[in-house]
């Protein structure tokens, strides 16, 4: 019986990978999965360790997925503004995307609101096509490279937890 709980855990924790996709915090998902299984489990591997550096590892991801895009905006010679612009606009995106492709449009809504958030505010403070292009260029990188690095952390969680979860089974 135990083996079927570990399956159903970890098929549960792999699909939190996929919530990323959703916009959803799907690192989270894979760190709460590993706190019930070691609640239910005397004998488990996680310790308050294990709990205390993946959560901050978490945190710090959630904290650099939220900032990429405003810095990568400044990186690429974007205002305060036109960056805080993609910020609002890959929130909205996000959100106004969410239904379409299975879910997978929050992610490209994400993407494309940064771009087109960015790049309204710059052209409406009166910079050039141009710069304010490649501005909003610099938000959707941004906002990308946090999503790769939120994805990375949660792939590496799980290849951490499910091993420990099967051991234990």
């Amino acid at each position: 019986m135990t083996y079927i709980f570990a399956v159903a855990c970890i098929t549960t924790m792999m699909a939190c990978v996929f919530l990323l996709f959703l916009g959803l915090p799907g690192t989270w998902g894979i760190l709460a999965l590993a706190g019930i299984w070691a609640f239910f489990d005397s004998s488990s591997v996680f310790t308050m360790q294990f709990f205390l550096l993946w959560g901050g590892l978490c945190l710090v991801a959630e904290v650099v997925e939220f900032f990429a895009g405003y810095y990568g905006a400044k990186l690429y010679g974007g205002t305060d503004k036109g960056s805080l612009g993609g910020m609002v606009g890959a929130l909205a995106g996000g959100i106004m995307c969410a239904p379409l492709f299975f879910g997978v449009g929050a992610l490209l809504g994400a993407l494309a609101g940064g771009f087109l958030g960015c790049f309204v505010v710059e052209k409406g403070r009166g910079m050039a096509s141009g710069p304010a292009a490649k501005a909003a260029f610099g938000v959707t990188l941004g906002r990308f490279g946090g999503f790769v690095i939120k994805l990375a952390l949660a792939v590496s969680l799980l290849f951490h937890a499910i091993p420990a979860i099967w051991h234990s089974a």
